[in-house]
């Protein structure tokens, strides 16, 4: 009976399960895609992949081997590290600055010592013979003997100093276009400034991190240390440079900030040229401006027009945004009506009126620039109204020509209200002579002679980068420069104030990095630096706008002005709730306001950050630390992120507890370290010197060429070698500033060079070298790790071999996958910048790609490290993978690499910190031959209708941006999916399984002919020459009657009275208030002076802007503007593929796509493992798709400083500078005022009519 009841049993178990496979084929058939198999295959090919790769990097080895050491996992206190941090910081800048301030005493020393010189008759004969013209500095004929005029200079090249050949004991003169060394005082400041040249060499012997010190004379020319001649090698410039006296560092260091007002006549009495004259003059005063002044300009004609209509009735900050707007709509002027200067000149009063009485504006200087071609009077009536008797604003005056009765009139005006007089004749006139006006704004402070504020100014791309990297010689650097002014203290016949210069020296950005060393940051964390303006010193982030090579050619350098909240991207998603995403702006411009304050804070959000060219977005909440450094206009910030950022790996090892010499795990070629980290390095090539003489190292350079490294892994194995020596020290503390240095004028003995030479104390030259301890200490302990990864044995970190059946198997599948996917590069790369790889494919000697070590010495930084990092918060187990944008392959001729990367956290008592990044690349053809091989099979056991290799499914691996890594057509690897299939993307954005994120870019870089105000009005008119010519002989007459020689008298005095004994130097708050309405009407006072239609926009207003469709090409440099772009980017949502710890793919299915009513259905599965989904797409049904493009747009409406988000910015908070010092009671007693334009200053034109007039009244005289 039992065996019958077990046959029974086993009959109806045979039935139900024949049925459930009927079901069950029958249900797959039914299936328009194969879900199941979608599933297995995803698994499959991930768990593969992860297997391979895990054996492949042998990432469980470098986690054993970091585990049988001494580690600790450390906590970060982001404080305490920023007020390290900061410490460092000021420090080094301490030292910049008191090398600027010892060059400003010396110099003011030396030009009292130049009267003693003078009385006894020392002839100027031998100051040709005392300076070195840069223009002519080994200049030799083809004979080879020195040509005429030319001087030897002994040079040498250094890193440090842009590569250049140099002279590290003597200066060379830079001489901008127009200026003359034969001028009196031009050779009277050249003969005293050549007793600097001590000074700059004992400065360097403090500081040999010092790069280029320099003395600016008023006179025009620029002393440099150490010299060099001009134009560099390899450089297309002319021997001129450009003046920098109209540079940031020379012009914020000569005068306090200003609120400038520039009135420009446009009226039809100016000729095309002269209007081209003056608009040249304005935009050299505009050029002279920076971020703490402000600034408008207003045309004058029958009506007071604003160029920029949103400038209406407001100065704005004389950002480089701003002045390029101004500059463009005023080359949208059209001359018209006569020119009413009461209007002109009340319009600018009342504005500047209001500004300081609101206490906004800079809160100092006030000025007018009047820049006409004619007046008829001297407005006295107006300008007593508004400026007298206190004259609060300056009045500077630029007549364009020669009209002898504007010229009284003009100069009048400008002598009676503290300014300026310039004639304008050329463009020459236009750039040199506009100058003067900073020149006269900085009299008060010359008469103090008390305060010698410190200017730091915004930074530029200078020369190519000092450091050892490969690539140094085709990088360039960022630069600030550190200055201050020097006046005057001789006692002259009359009255005077003057300016001799502005010393400075520059402060490359790498080296400030320095001090904040990335390793103590860990991965994905960063640094910055504001100023009082919340502009940007340094930032990951920052690309300045390209000078095309204006510095390396003219010695001129292009400021970059780049807002914080232009940076700092908060997440502010749309799908977000609304709360956090207004909580998340209002905690950056919280930050920014603390900083600017400036006050210690920390804060956390969450930001998008873009990798790869903006093409590759993740979101990543950060903790924000941040604080000032004192005794500068800067405030640090330290930002660390939240899930991994607040713990670091500690595993040092001693290297003089080391049983082995540590040299030996840095054996062989395929290793590097990060090229812009500090391990260790000597104070001053001397030093090396030095110490490779006592070694009896060989010296390698020759006398043209500096003693150097060849690369910084020649530099670590020297100082590895020196230390594991006897007696070896560890320097790893930084030589401590000496107290600021301050110049007691009058009470410095006359021994005051030697003074400066002797006094070492302090001096970065204490020691000479510096090691950063922990770093190379760390950098030994990971090589000893990572040594011999690259022998074949899979066994434990003691060296056995490991005879287990499991480890053999693995060894198996480890060939066999290499075998399989064709390997070309595997690599480890540590927290401590060390690099490994691995070739396993003998790379051609001529390939055009460079190696993977030449892009990836900078491991940290990179994409592949930092999203294996961020990858390991979403899943542990997995490997980042990626491929080059939109490259594809042809399969006979495929070099595409296919990246991999994981991150190795060690854990220890409970926390984990970030170890090193292993990785591989293999060839993405052997990729797609896998996938293939596993998705054109069925995995179950019964069969299945359609795979990826059947005609009717599409399938694709599709990387967590969206990007294509594998497709059936291989031209479509690398491109983002959207570009391929709009219509799934789309669809695959609303299931929420990738998420669309809006990027804005405030760094974009647009033509400037897209600019909204050419685009909007036509262009000046040509030049009349038939109508210059008339006007230009109807004034000869007049004059050549005015050549007579005119006293210069100053401003009236006897309407003017003034009690000294109630005067006070003002005081000021340390912040800007924000401006609380900028399309406020103007106010009572200025109502009463106009109508509305008396202040109108001269060009209609800014065009609504359409966006550009299709690839961006990057604009010429010479015609390019900032502008905002627009892109949206796409992120994976995995936790919508794995919801309730199934990992089953996602059906979806388009539907009203064809008129036939088909639909299309697609399966989504998320691969195991990495960050990638496998999508399976159903072709049968023709829908039509449309594309979804990643390309940056330009905003579309407003464009330019009218823009709402410009708007906004403009009224951020700043902070003011310190010190305002625009008063100074005996300044009336000052007679100069205005420069005559002499005879022999006048264009050729004018001195042979003059002479021709002169003939012809001689001969009538005699007749």
């Amino acid at each position: 009976m039992e065996r019958k009841h077990i046959g029974a049993l086993a009959l109806v178990l045979f039935v139900l399960l024949f049925k459930v496979n009927i079901f069950t084929v029958i249900a797959d058939q039914d299936e328009d895609i194969p879900h199941n198999e979608v599933r297995n295959w995803a698994l499959k090919f991930g768990v593969d992949l992860w297997e391979f790769g895990r054996q492949f990097t042998k990432m469980n080895e470098i986690k054993n081997r970091f585990k049988d050491n001494d580690i600790e996992v450390k906590r970060k206190d982001g404080i305490i590290l920023l007020r390290e941090l900061a410490a460092e910081v000021k420090n080094f800048m301490d030292f910049k600055r008191n090398a600027v301030m010892r060059i400003m005493d010396s110099a003011e020393q030396a030009a009292l010592s130049e009267l003693d010189s003078q009385n006894s008759h020392s002839t100027s004969a031998t100051t040709n013979n005392q300076h070195y013209d840069a223009r002519r500095i080994n200049e030799y004929n083809s004979d080879g003997k020195l040509a005429d005029g030319a001087r030897h200079m002994d040079i040498r090249f250094m890193r440090r100093f842009e590569r250049l050949p140099v002279n590290l004991s003597l200066s060379s003169i830079l001489v901008p276009n127009g200026i003359s060394l034969d001028e009196a005082d031009v050779k009277s400041a050249l003969q005293w400034s050549v007793h600097l040249d001590p000074l700059f060499q004992n400065n360097l012997e403090r500081d040999p991190a010092l790069s280029w010190q320099y003395f600016g004379s008023s006179t025009g020319f620029l002393r440099r240390f150490p010299g060099t001649a001009w134009p560099p090698e390899g450089s297309k410039g002319s021997k001129q440079i450009h003046d920098f006296r109209a540079q940031n560092w020379f012009v914020q260091a000569a005068s306090s900030p200003k609120d400038i007002m520039i009135l420009l006549d446009s009226s039809s009495s100016m000729s095309d040229k002269s209007f081209e004259l003056a608009m040249a003059t304005a935009f050299n005063i505009l050029d002279t401006l920076g971020e703490n002044d402000f600034v408008n300009l207003i045309t004058f004609a029958e009506d007071v027009k604003t160029p920029v209509p949103c400038f209406k009735d407001r100065i704005v900050r004389a950002t480089p945004d701003n002045v390029q707007e101004i500059k463009s709509a005023v080359k949208a002027i059209k001359l018209q009506d006569t020119a009413n200067f009461t209007a002109g000149l009340e319009y600018a009063f009342s504005l500047l009126h209001k500004y300081n009485q609101s206490g906004e504006g800079s809160q100092c200087n006030q000025a007018i620039m009047l820049i006409t071609e004619s007046t008829s009077e001297t407005h006295s009536d107006i300008i007593k109204q508004y400026n007298w008797p206190h004259m609060p604003v300056r009045i500077f005056t630029y007549l364009i020509g020669s009209d002898s009765s504007s010229r009284s009139n003009l100069h009048e005006m400008a002598c009676s209200n503290k300014g300026f007089f310039v004639q304008i004749n050329d463009m020459d006139d236009a750039k040199k002579k506009v100058i003067d006006y900073a020149l006269v704004m900085a009299r008060p402070m010359i008469m103090y002679q008390a305060d010698h504020p410190v200017h730091w100014s915004p930074v530029f791309v200078a020369g190519k980068t000092g450091g050892l990297a490969r690539d140094s010689d085709y990088q360039r650097r960022l630069v600030t420069t550190v200055s201050a002014p020097v006046f005057d203290g001789r006692n002259h016949s009359v009255r005077v104030a003057n300016l001799l210069g502005v010393v400075g020296t520059d402060v490359p950005i790498e080296e400030i990095r320095k001090m904040i060393p990335q390793h103590k940051l860990g991965p994905n964390g960063y640094s910055f630096i504001v100023d009082n303006n919340g502009r940007v010193l340094y930032h990951p982030d920052l690309r300045p706008l390209s000078d095309g090579n204006q510095y390396i050619d003219q010695l001129r350098p292009r400021y970059t002005s780049v807002d914080l909240t232009e940076l700092e991207l908060p997440e502010t998603e749309v799908g977000n709730e609304h709360e956090i995403v207004e909580m998340n702006k209002n905690l950056l411009y919280d930050m920014r306001n603390d900083m600017l304050m400036p006050k210690e804070g920390e804060t956390e959000f969450t930001v998008f950050n873009h990798f790869d060219d903006m093409k590759r977005v993740t979101a990543r909440t950060q903790r924000y630390f941040y604080g000032p450094i004192e005794d500068t206009p800067f405030t640090l910030a330290v930002v660390l992120p939240e899930k991994y950022g607040s713990h670091e790996l500690v595993s040092q090892q001693e290297i003089r507890h080391s049983r082995r010499n540590v040299t030996e795990f840095f054996k062989g070629d395929n290793w590097r370290v990060n090229p812009d980290w500090v391990y260790c390095e000597y104070n001053s090539v001397s030093d090396l010197e030095k110490e490779r003489e006592s070694s009896g190292e060989y010296l390698s350079a020759s006398r043209e060429q500096e003693l150097s490294f060849g690369s910084p892994e020649e530099q670590v194995l020297h100082f590895l070698g020196r230390a594991g020596r006897p007696g070896w020290k560890w320097m790893s503390v930084r030589p401590k500033s000496p107290q600021p240095h301050h110049a007691m004028h009058g009470a410095t003995p006359v021994a005051h060079f030697a003074q400066h030479l002797n006094n070492v104390q302090g001096s970065r030259k204490a020691e000479p070298y510096f090691c950063d301890r922990t770093l190379v200490q760390s950098l030994v302990r990971d090589a000893m790790v990572t040594d011999g990864l690259d022998r074949n044995s899979t066994g434990p970190s003691n060296g056995k071999e490991d005879k287990h059946p499991i480890a053999t198997l693995m060894a198996i599948l480890k060939r066999q996958g290499y075998q399989k996917f064709l390997v070309a590069t595997s690599f480890v790369a540590t927290r401590s910048g060390l690099l490994r790889w691995i070739d396993h494919i003998k790379r051609p000697e001529d390939s055009p790609e460079p190696h993977f070590s030449e892009d990836n010495a900078r491991a940290m930084d990179m994409p592949w490290y930092k999203r294996a990092v961020d990858q390991h918060t979403v899943e542990q187990d997995s490997f980042v993978y990626s491929v080059p944008f939109a490259t594809g392959f042809a399969p006979k001729l495929n070099t595409t690499l296919v990246t991999a990367s994981h991150a190795i956290f060690v854990e220890h008592r409970g926390h984990k910190a970030i170890a090193a990044v292993v990785g591989l690349q293999f060839q993405l053809d052997s990729l797609a031959k896998h996938f293939i091989n596993i998705t054109s099979t069925c995995t179950g056991m019964t069969g299945c209708r359609r795979t990826c290799a059947s005609d009717d499914l599409d399938c694709y691996v599709l990387d967590n941006n969206g990007f294509v890594i594998i497709s059936e057509q291989s031209e479509q690897s690398g491109k983002f999916f959207g570009q391929i299939d709009g219509t799934i993307m789309d669809s695959l954005v609303q299931d929420r399984i990738y998420k669309r994120v809006t990027v804005n870019d405030y760094q974009g870089v647009c033509s400037d002919s897209d600019n909204p105000y050419t685009a909007a009005s036509t262009s000046l008119q040509p030049h009349r020459i038939s109508a210059w010519l008339m006007k230009h002989f109807v004034t000869l007459g007049a004059t050549w009657l005015a050549m007579l020689p005119t006293p210069l008298r100053a401003w009236p005095q006897d309407d003017y009275t003034y009690n000294e004994d109630v005067f006070e130097e003002p005081t000021y708050t340390d912040e800007y208030e924000p401006f609380e309405d900028y399309n406020a009407q103007i106010d009572e006072e200025m109502d009463e002076f106009f109508t509305t239609a008396d202040v109108e926009n001269t060009t209609p207003p800014p065009k609504q802007h359409k966006p550009h469709t299709g690839p961006r090409a990057s604009p010429d440099p010479q015609h390019a503007r900032r502008c905002d772009l627009r892109t949206d980017l796409y992120m994976l949502q995995p936790e919508r593929l794995n919801q309730g710890g199934q990992n089953n793919p996602l059906k979806g299915k388009l539907t009203n796509c064809h008129v036939s009513g088909c639909e299309r259905p697609f399966s989504v599965q998320k691969i195991p493992h990495s960050n990638l989904i496998l999508l399976v797409v159903d072709t049968l049904c023709p829908c039509g798709s449309k594309q979804l493009d990643i390309e940056p747009l330009e905003e579309s409406g407003t464009i330019g400083a009218c823009s709402a988000r410009r708007q906004t910015q403009e009224s951020a908070k700043r902070r003011r500078p310190k010190k305002c010092i625009n008063y100074h009671p005996e300044e009336i007693e000052i007679q100069q005022c205005g420069r005559a334009t002499a005879l022999l200053q006048m264009p050729l034109s004018i001195v042979m009519a003059h002479l021709l007039m002169l003939a012809v009244t001689f001969a009538l005289t005699n007749a």
